[in-house]
């Protein structure tokens, strides 16, 4: 394979690869948007989503740092860097491209935590909440279990069951 053709596979792949991770950038800001809002319904569909286009960038990835590596390159992000570089003379967007991909993978890493921060804090809300009525459940009367009765009913000190008002 000649250099010049070489250096235009690799734009070409390094493009497509910048096309599907900011396409993961959007479904992280939508997954994002879904976590603030509540919105649970769509968050499985995103996942899935969001986990094809990683491992997809995973082995486009590991392809080409073993081509870097091939060609004498460190087999990293470094590598592939230095390898783009070096081949800009016959590819001149090859180093921007290359760029743009490093910085967007950065942003969906950042996403990607703030996303995982954010289920974190709401996972932490609802196991205090759990914990607060677990333990005014448990400092109730004897009956503590059945302070909710059937149907969202209070039971009263006479055991009949009562709207509660809030």
């Amino acid at each position: 394979m000649s250099k010049l053709t070489l250096a235009q596979a690799l734009y070409r792949q390094l493009s497509h690869e910048c096309e599907l991770a900011m396409s993961l950038v959007d479904v992280l800001l939508e997954e994002q948007g879904c976590l603030i809002k509540l919105e649970t319904d769509k968050l499985h569909e995103l996942a899935v989503s969001k986990e094809g286009m990683m491992l997809e960038l995973e082995q486009h990835y590991k392809k080409n740092i073993a081509h870097a590596k091939k060609y004498g390159f460190d087999a990293n992000m470094d590598g592939l860097n230095l390898w783009a570089q070096s081949l800009h003379k016959l590819e001149p967007k090859l180093p921007g491209t290359c760029l743009t991909l490093r910085n967007t993978l950065e942003q969906a890493h950042r996403l990607n935590n703030t996303n995982g921060n954010i289920v974190a804090e709401q996972l932490q809300g609802l196991q205090q909440r759990i914990a607060i009525l677990t333990a005014a459940a448990v400092e109730q009367l004897p009956s503590a279990a059945d302070t909710y009765g059937a149907k969202g009913l209070m039971n009263g000190p006479n055991g009949s069951g009562s709207r509660a008002i809030f």
